[in-house]
């Protein structure tokens, strides 16, 4: 009967998934192609870009890590870094998790969070692809 219990009780436990407080997580590292956990919504990707001026023109980084920068008071604010050339860079980055009970629940599901990100030129980037632009204009002409 107990051995039953046991068994039981451990299901329900993986299948509910661990709770963590989202403020209290110092870093993420999210992969290319790999889904966060889900317990009350379906698995997203955990990278997703969402746009930016260079979103087409790289491929999108394999590996990025995101650590906790602390809180504004109401969420908490993140730093992503990815080995990137140095022509872009991240623009707009969302860090999104899945509340354990509700939507904004202070609580997540461990392993539900994926960063959802803009791609943008640098300085550099810009100068580059304004030149090669400017060299298929001018043969043209």
């Amino acid at each position: 009967m107990f051995r039953s219990f046991l068994i039981i009780a451990i299901t329900i436990h993986m299948t509910l998934g661990q709770k963590t407080l989202l403020k209290d997580l110092d870093a993420i590292t999210l992969h290319r192609g790999h889904k966060t956990t889900g317990r009350r919504t379906s698995p997203i990707s955990q990278l997703k870009c969402v746009g930016g001026d260079a979103a087409y023109q790289i491929r999108q980084p394999s590996t990025v890590q995101c650590q906790n920068k602390g809180s504004d008071g109401t969420d908490v604010q993140w730093e992503c870094l990815a080995d990137l050339d140095d022509k872009y860079k991240f623009g707009r980055i969302e860090v999104v998790c899945e509340g354990y009970e509700y939507p904004t629940d202070p609580y997540v599901l461990t392993g539900s969070c994926g960063l959802e990100y803009t791609i943008e030129y640098t300085s550099k980037g810009h100068k580059e692809n304004n030149d090669s632009i400017g060299g298929v204009f001018m043969l043209v002409i």
